[in-house]
């Protein structure tokens, strides 16, 4: 049987598969701290997507996806 090298899995990983694991933990952590700060869902959902869009608009604009 195989072990598992975690630094090999690392070196596998790409910025994509960085943004796709940050994105749904920013958006957590930003839900979390509005429904604290303000009470109400509506103002929970927008800080998470407020905490999201720098992730977003640098995946997409910055460093877009490209053939590898």
């Amino acid at each position: 049987m195989r072990t598992l090298d975690a630094a090999a899995v690392f070196d596998t990983l790409s910025r994509a598969d960085l943004v796709l694991c940050c994105l749904p933990l920013l958006f957590a952590a930003g839900y979390l701290a509005g429904a604290a700060a303000f009470g109400t869902r509506v103002a929970a959902v927008a800080v998470g997507a407020a905490a999201c869009w720098p992730v977003v608009a640098d995946a997409c604009l910055l460093h877009p996806p490209s053939a590898e």
